[in-house]
């Protein structure tokens, strides 16, 4: 099949000899996302605007906070804080109305009600996310280029046959994917197929990591094992961002 510029980056994420070649294009989007979030959007009325609303989660404020210029996280938090206190507000008329109820512990009040629309809102406030969304949005547009790759062209299918496998955070997504239409059934068995045998070669590795640390198998060799930690963590749940990278 012939290259498309909607194509190259899921080719490239497959040549990359890694433990989920989705992880590697979300990180990509992830770090592309929060660089673009602290500069070009800056200058951006209706994403300011769209930020202000929904703000961002606790890791995309983290990868925020760790950026060397504080300025524009500081203006992304001043402009955002004001939106919360705005939407708190609302409530104060309601909470001064709760100072004058009486009774006991067992007697209705109005108190339950006006705690559940707080919770509401700020769970709402709390999943809400703009780098999460717009990542998410891109991820399902790759997921889709992925599995038109799988099945038209025979060089990229030779790629996924060799490949290690994806995360189950991403195994997911691809199985959410293929539940939605019968066409996919060739696509899904491959899939799990190679799941499981790629998940057996991390569980050899992680057994081999915990038999270094008997005596007994001090002069065994580490081989492909001495990393399995952190690999089997990011198998799982998909790639962490820490300190060292």
């Amino acid at each position: 099949m012939k290259e498309k510029i909607y194509t190259i980056p899921v080719n490239e994420a497959y040549d990359k000899d890694c433990e989920c070649p989705l992880c590697e294009l979300e990180k990509s989007l992830e770090s592309e996302a929060v660089k673009y979030s602290l500069g070009a959007a800056m200058m951006e009325p209706d994403y300011r605007t769209e930020s202000n609303e929904k703000g961002y989660c606790r890791r995309h404020f983290d990868m925020m906070f760790s950026a060397p210029n504080k300025l524009p996280l500081a203006l992304i938090l001043d402009t955002h804080l004001d939106e919360l206190r705005k939407k708190i507000g609302k409530y104060e008329k309601d909470a001064r109305s709760l100072e004058k109820q009486s009774g006991g512990i067992f007697k209705k009040s109005g108190a339950g009600k006006t705690a559940g629309e707080i919770s509401s809102m700020l769970g709402s406030v709390e999943n809400e996310c703009m780098i999460c969304q717009k990542i998410d949005h891109t991820m399902e547009r790759y997921i889709d280029v992925l599995v038109y790759m799988w099945d038209n062209d025979d060089k990229f299918k030779e790629k996924f046959d060799r490949s290690k496998g994806v995360c189950l955070h991403h195994f997911k997504m691809l199985s959410d994917y293929c539940s939605k239409n019968s066409k996919y059934g060739a696509f899904l068995s491959a899939l799990i197929r190679k799941e499981i045998a790629e998940l057996e070669r991390m569980q050899n590795d992680i057994h081999k990591f915990t038999l270094k640390f008997d005596y007994r198998n001090k002069d065994m060799e580490w081989g492909t094992a001495e990393d399995a930690p952190i690999r089997t963590i990011e198998k799982i749940v998909g790639y962490i961002v820490n300190d060292t990278e």
